[in-house]
């Protein structure tokens, strides 16, 4: 992976660390110049496309948050088998790491870690968004003492269907929640808990419940008491011990109600103010002391009492009547609120507040509503009703999503029409390829996965293969003209013939294109073949050769090359001229011991 290019601008620069679902890696974006993080997904999870479905659009919601202490994700992808995220560079280290090192933190800086932490899961709990995975490993310290909480939402993907107490979250189920420890219902609560959790490690060095095996941890989250950090921790104060107790309750509704209440105490006591822990709020109020009664001196007789009381009597009994014919006959009306597109448990707080309650009825697909929110009410906002009245709803299950089908080796027009006709929109470039030009060679996402429709599809077309300059084929025979041809990839030349005095029979003449012109597999190739000289124009001409330069009883060699070709002769020099001929026009050669001499013909 190193110094490769992801998407034409991120470059793998060296591996960081590896996570239970990726591999990660320190990149460059080479566009904005930038250092980046890159999460790659292992390949023991490429196969699963409902993982891969999941991981990517987990990953697009959690784009979508933006927060001081939230790392940004900048882009998410896939490339030649490669599932890739990729977010911010934080230059620091994992709290994890920093526990490790310190063995447990100063209350203050723990405190001020877990309040930057709250804030990043009340920003994200806002947009519908649970973590699911809060641990020292996915929070980042940078080099300014910055809290910066990775991995929204990609934690859903793991653990979207059950629970599995295998390798890849070896390290998350000594934070699991009670419910998510039991494979139950996972909401924001789960996520204070796993909050409380942390700051219990940050405070004490170690994890509140370990075992053998994750499963027997597991246990111990949902059946043994959460233990006292101040047994460990004797400096702790007791305010943030109880904040601790409070995050890590077992029944969810015993625990804060959102990550603000539980930043809100932990600023308290960091700014030195006077905390009324929000738990106050939901004790019952202790009974007032009793009032004492004035002594009043007696100056009714005892009739006058008893008539007095009487009277007092039924002065409540008719007020109380009333009350309870009030309560029985007129029912408050309330105004419908508006929660399309909110999530469930903040609709249900919505409802709640204003004395109304909320039922989910059915679930539909919708290009407009992220999953899991709600998509339509009844009554619809603005309605007045009864309180205590049911509100219908209906939840989005997401856009409706459609299969890819594979359209690799199809043209870019069929492919083009095929995948519009499916909803999606389609982008193409093109790339040198031994393919034929035109045809589809590569298609993103391939064939299998699902999208939502308005979704791109990127294709690859072939442009063939890479220019280059044409041989010249003059001169050669058309056997070895066509052979070069085919090794090329040049379409099987078109050939016609005509006569030559000079280019023997069956020997290319001319051809096009042009030798030296630039071609690509899939051109075109035209020859003219010689079919031998012109019987009826062919002149033989008589050639003499002088021999008084050549020593007595040498061997001389004479070759003769004209239009039928080459012929060898061989003579003893007797003192005499050597008379010869040739067709039409050429070259004789002739040879004796090392001298060579050249003539053409005719003269």
């Amino acid at each position: 992976m190193i110094g490769k290019i992801l998407g034409n601008r991120y470059q793998v620069v060296e591996k960081i660390g590896d996570g239970g679902t990726a591999f990660v890696f320190m990149g460059l974006d080479n566009l904005l110049n930038r250092n980046v993080t890159i999460k790659v997904l292992r390949p023991e999870y490429v196969s699963d496309q409902d993982f891969v479905r999941r991981f990517r659009r987990e990953a697009q919601a959690a784009a979508s948050l933006s927060h001081p202490n939230i790392v940004s994700i900048y882009d998410v992808g896939y490339e030649e088998g490669i599932h890739y995220i990729v977010m911010e560079y934080i230059k620091g280290q994992s709290l994890k790491e920093l526990i490790g090192e310190m063995g447990h933190l100063p209350v203050r800086m723990a405190a001020d870690y877990a309040c930057q932490i709250a804030h990043a899961l009340q920003n994200a709990h806002r947009h519908g968004i649970i973590h699911r995975d809060v641990k020292p490993h996915n929070i980042l310290i940078s080099e300014e003492g910055r809290v910066k909480v990775a991995d929204f939402g990609i934690a859903q993907a793991v653990t979207s269907s059950t629970v599995t107490y295998d390798g890849a979250i070896l390290g998350s189920v000594h934070y699991f929640s009670p419910e998510h420890a039991r494979g139950g219902q996972t909401g924001e609560k789960s996520d204070i808990y796993s909050l409380g959790v942390v700051l219990y490690e940050m405070l004490t060095g170690r994890v509140p419940y370990d075992g053998d095996s994750p499963v027997s941890v597991a246990v111990k989250h949902i059946q043994e008491p959460f233990p006292d950090p101040q047994e460990i921790n004797t400096q702790l104060p007791s305010v943030i011990s109880n904040i601790i107790r409070k995050a890590v309750e077992k029944e969810p509704e015993k625990r804060y109600q959102s990550a603000r209440e539980i930043s809100d105490e932990l600023s308290a006591w960091l700014q030195g103010r006077e905390i009324k822990p929000s738990e106050l709020r939901s004790q019952k109020s202790q009974p007032a002391p009793p009032v004492e009664k004035p002594k009043v001196k007696k100056k009714l007789t005892p009739w006058h009492w008893a008539g007095i009381a009487l009277l007092v009597l039924l002065l409540v009994g008719i007020i109380i009547g009333i009350s309870q014919l009030r309560n029985i006959f007129v029912v408050p009306e309330v105004q419908v609120p508006d929660v399309v597109g909110e999530n469930v448990a903040r609709t249900m707080d919505i409802l709640e507040e204003v004395g109304l309650k909320g039922r989910v009825t059915d679930q539909m697909p919708s290009d407009t509503i992220p999953s899991g929110h709600v998509l339509r009410q009844t009554p619809s906002a603005g309605r007045t009703v009864k309180k205590t009245r049911e509100i219908e709803l209906v939840l989005s299950t997401g856009p409706d999503l459609v299969e890819i089908e594979d359209v690799i080796g199809k043209t870019e027009l069929e492919a083009t029409l095929i995948l519009r006709g499916k909803g999606f929109e389609v982008i193409a470039e093109s790339d040198f390829s031994d393919q034929i030009p035109g045809t589809v060679i590569r298609q993103d996402p391939g064939q299998g996965f699902k999208l939502a429709k308005g979704s791109t599809v990127k294709l690859t077309v072939s442009k063939g293969g890479r220019p280059f300059r044409m041989k010249d084929l003059q001169g050669l025979s058309l056997d070895d003209a066509r052979g070069w041809i085919e090794l090329y990839g040049l379409l099987s030349p078109f050939t016609v013939e005509e006569h030559s005095n000079t280019i023997a029979a069956g020997y290319v003449i001319r051809q096009t294109p042009e030798a030296g012109e630039m071609v690509q597999a899939g051109d075109p190739v035209d020859l003219v073949i010689s079919k031998g000289p012109n019987q009826a124009e062919l002149q033989r001409h008589t050639i003499n050769i002088n021999t008084s330069q050549i020593p007595l009883g040498e061997t001389v060699f004479v070759t003769v090359t004209d239009v039928y070709g080459p012929r060898e002769e061989e003579y003893i020099n007797e003192g005499q001229a050597i008379v010869t001929f040739g067709w039409g026009s050429g070259e004789v050669t002739v040879r004796w011991l090392d001298q060579v001499e050249k003539k053409t013909f005719p003269r």
